[in-house]
């Protein structure tokens, strides 16, 4: 299929070639590909001369006398042949252009998925096709960019393939742009972190130029137009590598079908780690899900373990001082926590200060963490206020941990709470039952600790 390059290099040659020149008649051989009305698309052609050949993504635009754009998509096979009028039409042709030279553009399509369209310069832009299109790589910003991945829980191979995101990429140069940004084609868009969006939208505008620069890839049967051929397949390191050495790692490349597109990445080189959170209410069992996993071998974090130690940190101690004066200090240095929690169950004010200051702390561990596990095919991670402190875009997967209230209270009661009341109270503003919807996984913790076991079992079989 020709992609953002050859369309380019096609859009370059009939500029080169049509500029000025006037179309006698034009013959529609297979109507079904003209999305205007045929008798006026054939009507209004007729005398029309080219005044530039333009490009969007990758549709070509024919810019026509008379304010006319014939809009043009080549899908998997289309291309344009310039013939002498001696010349025969190809055996695929669809559209044939009579030229008043003489001349005939010849657009042969063997699979027939191609669209032509007729429009005004008014209105041309908002043509279905285009309007829905997303900017170019070389337009968006990395802040842009970001922004549209940032929800899309979908493959991120899958979402730079989305042209309402991103238009330019097709399936050739997706590969390309993703084993040179080292991101595994199956990674959820959403837990990219921006230096993740800023690399992919650097290759994407490298490996475009340098394609464009080579005239494009000749692959499998196609050819941007007659006995013109691109050379940029000669620089390809993933596309059509199949069980080739990682030009990196030496390791065999690997291919698969990705939402019925193959995808050819190195799993060394673009391994991921799949990031699970584990979140809840307070008492609910989150401790107990995460336990479970540790057992089983998998790395696990624990945000309230990091948070205990980050309270014996002495800079740490300096900031939770100046915000909340020296009574927060035991006799011997140490932060008296029952201190703390009774300036934040006496004033919730207090207690978003708290979190502003602990939230980013934990989120800086929490990316180390996920950093220095890379190589490892799941790791698990526990954090209680995952929407409140926004770090649920880190994560591939959530497991919502929800529980009864009268589970809740019974399992504050077995972890030794001294006041189950004041602990409720200070998990009230949690937003875990509003973002329900949000959870991949959510696991009722009112039976016995065989019955979660089971279901954590059973999840962990489906996310591997």
């Amino acid at each position: 299929m020709p992609e953002l390059p050859e369309v380019e290099t096609v859009r370059t040659i009939l500029h080169r070639s049509l500029c000025n020149r006037i179309i006698d008649y034009v013959e529609v051989f297979y109507p079904r590909m003209i999305l205007s009305d045929l008798n006026e698309f054939v009507a209004k052609l007729k005398g029309a001369k080219f005044t530039d050949v333009k490009r969007k993504g990758k549709f070509l635009l024919f810019f026509l006398d008379d304010d006319k754009v014939l809009i043009s998509h080549l899908r998997m096979e289309g291309k344009y042949l310039e013939l002498t009028h001696d010349e025969p039409p190809t055996k695929h042709c669809r559209v044939l252009f009579h030229l008043q030279d003489g001349a005939l553009l010849n657009y042969d399509d063997s699979r027939c998925f191609g669209i032509m369209e007729l429009r005004s310069r008014d209105d041309y832009l908002d043509a279905p096709c285009l309007k829905k299109l997303g900017k170019e790589p070389f337009e968006i910003t990395v802040d842009e960019l970001y922004d549209r991945l940032k929800n899309k829980k979908v493959p991120i191979k899958e979402a730079l393939l989305d042209q309402t995101i991103m238009t330019g990429l097709g399936n050739i140069y997706c590969d390309e742009v993703l084993f040179l940004s080292k991101l595994n084609p199956y990674r959820l868009a959403s837990s990219l972190q921006k230096e993740d969006v800023k690399n992919i939208l650097k290759h994407a505008i490298s490996v475009l130029n340098k394609s464009i620069k080579l005239g494009g890839s000749t692959v499998s049967s196609y050819h941007p137009s007659k006995g013109v051929d691109g050379r940029f397949q000669n620089e390809l390191m993933a596309y059509g590598k199949k069980n080739m050495p990682c030009p990196i790692c030496h390791r065999k490349m690997r291919k698969d079908f990705l939402k019925g597109r193959g995808t050819t990445y190195c799993p060394h080189c673009q391994h991921v780690a799949l990031r699970i959170a584990i979140t809840g209410k307070i008492g609910s069992g989150k401790s107990a899900v995460l336990q479970y996993y540790k057992d089983q071998g998998y790395s696990t974090f624990s945000a309230d373990e990091e948070v205990k130690k980050l309270y014996r940190e002495v800079t740490f101690k300096k900031k939770l001082v100046a915000q909340f004066k020296e009574e927060i200090l035991n006799d011997d240095g140490s932060i008296s926590l029952g201190y703390l929690k009774n300036v934040v169950l006496s004033d919730l004010n207090k207690k978003k200060e708290l979190e502003k200051l602990v939230h980013p702390e934990i989120k800086k561990r929490l990316l180390q963490f996920i950093l220095s596990h890379k190589e490892e095919r799941l790791i698990f991670a526990e954090i209680p206020l995952l929407f409140e402190s926004k770090m649920d875009n880190l994560f591939d997967y959530i497991i919502g941990v929800s529980c009864s209230f009268e589970s809740q209270k019974a399992h504050l009661r077995e972890r030794g709470s001294s006041n189950i009341e004041e602990d409720l109270k200070l998990n009230a503003t949690n937003i875990f039952d509003k973002k329900v919807q949000k959870m991949d996984f959510l696991i009722n913790n009112d039976g016995t600790l065989e019955d979660l076991y089971h279901e954590l079992d059973r999840i962990s079989k489906e996310l591997k």
